[in-house]
């Protein structure tokens, strides 16, 4: 799970608050010149928070898939189209870690 880098995690973490953690560091080190990261990245991180609050699941997570969509074919720069990376990596290999009725977030 990452965007350039790589990020060792002892495996008692659960891969939300990574995931939530990389799209906040993103939102606030963007320069918002492009509408995705202006508006898609703060939005990015409600949705995790709604998640591991265990809110709507199933909506919020297509909502995070469209999210991440939205950001990386509509970002004018390559951080932009990075972003969801990390939150894409969680969602493909972790997803159990954003579904509270499972037990699994941490």
């Amino acid at each position: 799970v990452g965007h350039g880098g790589s990020v060792g995690y002892h495996d008692s973490v659960g891969m939300a608050g990574p995931a939530r953690l990389c799209r906040e560091f993103r939102a606030s080190e963007s320069c918002g010149k492009g509408t995705p990261c202006r508006s898609r990245a703060v939005r990015g991180v409600e949705v995790i928070d709604r998640l591991v609050a265990g809110q709507q699941t199933a909506a919020n997570v297509v909502l995070l898939q469209d999210l991440c969509e939205l950001m990386t074919d509509g970002s004018l720069c390559a951080m932009g189209g990075l972003t969801p990376m990390p939150v894409r990596s969680v969602l493909q290999h972790f997803p159990e870690d954003l579904d509270r009725s499972k037990g699994a977030l941490r």
